[in-house]
């Protein structure tokens, strides 16, 4: 099995026969979105081998709700197909190596086996955020999960935002290599599109790769979150400002090519990169320090699938200390 990203987690459901239906199904409907994002981009989702006989309060199990017609909690029936086959498709963690599996956040201590085996991986450095049903629930991101007296911060994530703050996160706790950085990149900046090659370019920075690492997750991070709307909004305005905009969302200097580079066919041929089967150049750059190590990028106005912004994407050419 494909080393997993994410557990669903028990408790979460534990007063869903006293929620409003709608409420429960807006809940419902949250989670499924998170587990459809998950398979979007290839990432693994575990559940406890008991997670079908989860407690949704007043003797109904989850099982119940899913598969007996005289259960007395009635869901839309397309809703409750949706998430029967997903969670269908979902593999059980081994719970052999759990010391517990009550877990305490948000200050009870709850019957949770998916938080608590998060908490063990976590506890070596392997990093596991669980998806819980967002009934009234007040955990999100970071949050701190006692098992067997020991408390450690465990990620939960309830939306895009915090999906994608996950995945930055684990470049930095797992100290990513590479290889890594390059496999966590479409989960930790997934509305970027990258060029062939880019990755290499990882060691081709002034400073060694390590020591760029987090300028690198800040940066593109920013690019992901804002570049495409920034020059979908301000492109065919004063670059000046779309300059301005685009490094206060980034968090560094942006700029375009001057005129005189893009006349110089050196230059071009140096800022040129394979992409989906085109040569493309990479005119606008990332400044990470003043006068070298460049993140060059281009936008792509119009989508070309459907998993893209309708404003379009940003593309990465390459990583490099400087240009000519």
């Amino acid at each position: 099995m494909t080393a997993a990203r994410f557990v669903l987690e028990e408790s979460s459901w534990a007063t869903a026969t006293k929620s409003e239906v709608g409420v429960l199904s807006e809940a419902i409907e949250k989670l499924l979105d998170r587990l459809d994002t998950t398979r979007e981009r290839s990432e693994v989702v575990v559940k406890h081998d008991s997670y079908d006989q989860t407690p949704l309060g007043d003797d109904v199990q989850l099982f119940s709700v899913l598969y007996d017609p005289n259960c007395s909690l009635k869901l839309n029936r397309d809703l409750t197909l949706r998430l029967s086959i997903a969670l269908d498709q979902i593999q059980k963690f081994d719970d052999s190596e759990l010391v517990d599996c009550e877990a305490e956040f948000e200050g009870s201590i709850r019957f949770s086996p998916g938080a608590a085996w998060a908490h063990a991986l976590c506890s070596r450095q392997r990093q596991i955020a669980v998806l819980p049903l967002s009934l009234g629930y007040a955990s999100h991101g970071q949050v701190p999960v006692t098992v067997a007296e020991s408390t450690l911060e465990v990620f939960f994530v309830t939306e895009e935002s915090e999906h994608v703050d996950f995945f930055r996160r684990v470049i930095t706790l797992e100290n990513a290599n590479e290889e890594m950085f390059e496999r966590l990149a479409p989960s930790a900046f997934p509305a970027l599109e990258w060029a062939e090659g880019v990755w290499r370019g990882l060691g081709a920075f002034s400073r060694p790769y390590a020591n760029v690492r987090l300028e690198l997750v800040r940066h593109l991070g920013g690019l992901s979150d804002h570049g495409a709307a920034c020059f979908h909004k301000y492109g065919s305005g004063d670059p000046r400002q779309l300059q301005e905009v685009l490094s206060a969302k980034v968090g560094a200097r942006i700029s375009d090519e001057n005129g005189a580079t893009k006349r110089h066919r050196p230059s071009r041929l140096n800022r040129t990169r394979r992409y989906r089967g085109a040569s493309r150049v990479f005119w606008w750059h990332v400044k990470l320090q003043p006068h070298i190590d460049r993140i060059h990028f281009l936008y792509e106005p119009s989508a070309r699938d459907s998993r893209l912004s309708t404003s379009g994407h940003i593309v990465v050419g390459l990583f490099t200390d400087h240009c000519t």
